[in-house]
């Protein structure tokens, strides 16, 4: 968005989001918003990448995973948005590893996450990812059931009416917003 503004701003000035220094900060928000309208940039997209835009991996990531059904190429491109801080992106690769079966790996980011950002940012990134996912595949994979079951609490801490969570069933409260999110619950 600035980039653009920028050339609009002034003709004189020579950017060009193939310039690696333009590409590589430049704020992609509207496509981290909704993924799907990506494709049709797709040289600006490759041009982010070559530089490592944190929001262009993002993108990537869940064009990947979801659309594509890439998800090899999908979690490589979510963990080095994650790597690099990207909020949702931290939020969407402990997930999706909780998910497809690394429990521990996806336990471990999401702790990360929330000791040094807080309970309510990872809830914005919960709301954030369902508006992500606008236009994107989501379908339920036999290892989500599998996982989920997995993670279920052995004992019940709150009511189901009660939408909180505590410490003991705290990613399994992730895990279930996730899989509403991909049976198109939410």
């Amino acid at each position: 968005m600035y980039y653009f503004n920028a050339i609009v701003a002034s003709k004189s000035l020579y950017f060009r989001f193939d310039n690696r220094f333009i590409a590589k900060d430049l704020n992609l928000s509207p496509l981290v918003k909704k993924p799907a309208l990506a494709k049709r940039y797709r040289s600006l997209m490759d041009s982010c990448l070559k530089a490592n835009n944190v929001d262009a991996n993002f993108v990537t990531g869940m064009l990947q995973y979801f659309h594509y059904r890439n998800q090899f190429l999908g979690m490589h491109h979510l963990r080095i948005a994650s790597e690099a801080g990207h909020l949702q992106g931290r939020y969407v690769y402990g997930v999706l590893l909780m998910a497809i079966g690394q429990t521990e790996k996806g336990v471990r980011v999401i702790n990360k996450f929330t000791d040094e950002k807080g309970i309510k940012t990872v809830e914005n990134c919960i709301e954030d990812f369902q508006i992500s996912l606008y236009r994107l595949d989501r379908n339920v994979k036999d290892i989500y059931v599998t996982s989920f079951i997995k993670m279920q609490p052995v004992h019940q801490c709150h009511p189901p009416e009660i939408s909180t969570a505590c410490s003991e069933c705290h990613h399994f409260f992730l895990m279930t917003e996730f899989f509403e999110m991909m049976i198109g619950l939410n």
